[in-house]
């Protein structure tokens, strides 16, 4: 099976007419519940019949979930897509991409400087942040935001990622 991309997780039944409370994960897009590419966990296909807001979290009413009793054995399955859908036409992309893309992906600058790897993407309230091991000694880690103009225009999910770093941001943002 192809990688799976989790978007959500289960975390409750909901009501009696087999609603659950989907707790969105960093990969949520909410257009995603509306479209054919949703699968749970272990590959096999979900259809959505209908969604809600509930509060910060999504109500969701899958077909396979006719009472509260299917929908509580349904907690704590993951729903996400596979990871090579996103690269279909029709997949509905959030403006800036889906944060999972740039994960193990090299990072250089515009001048060809190596930077390092992404090893985990941070959501914060103005954005994603890339976050790259500095592989000096005692140096921690390197953060960059994900927006433009630092990080450069891609779409795909293999190849190295560009970015073009503010003067010192490469020195200053560590932790």
């Amino acid at each position: 099976m192809d990688q799976l991309i989790v978007i959500g997780e289960v975390v409750k039944a909901l009501g009696l007419k087999g609603e659950i409370k989907l707790y969105p994960l960093l990969n949520y897009h909410e257009a995603l519940l509306d479209g054919p590419y949703l699968v749970w966990g272990d590959g096999s296909p979900v259809d959505i019949e209908w969604h809600r807001q509930a509060g910060s979290c999504e109500a969701v009413k899958v077909s396979e979930a006719a009472n509260r009793n299917a929908a509580e054995a349904l907690v704590g399955r993951k729903l996400g897509f596979l990871r090579e859908s996103y690269l279909e036409s029709d997949f509905p992309r959030p403006a800036g991409g889906l944060p999972f893309r740039y994960l193990g992906r090299p990072v250089a600058t515009v001048t060809g400087q190596a930077v390092g790897m992404v090893e985990e993407v941070r959501f914060t309230g103005a954005g994603y942040m890339l976050v790259i091991p500095d592989d000096r000694e005692g140096a921690g880690e390197i953060l960059v935001p994900a927006v433009a103009p630092i990080l450069q225009p891609d779409d795909g999910l293999e190849g190295t990622l560009v970015i073009d770093p503010p003067e010192g941001l490469l020195d200053v943002q560590r932790s």
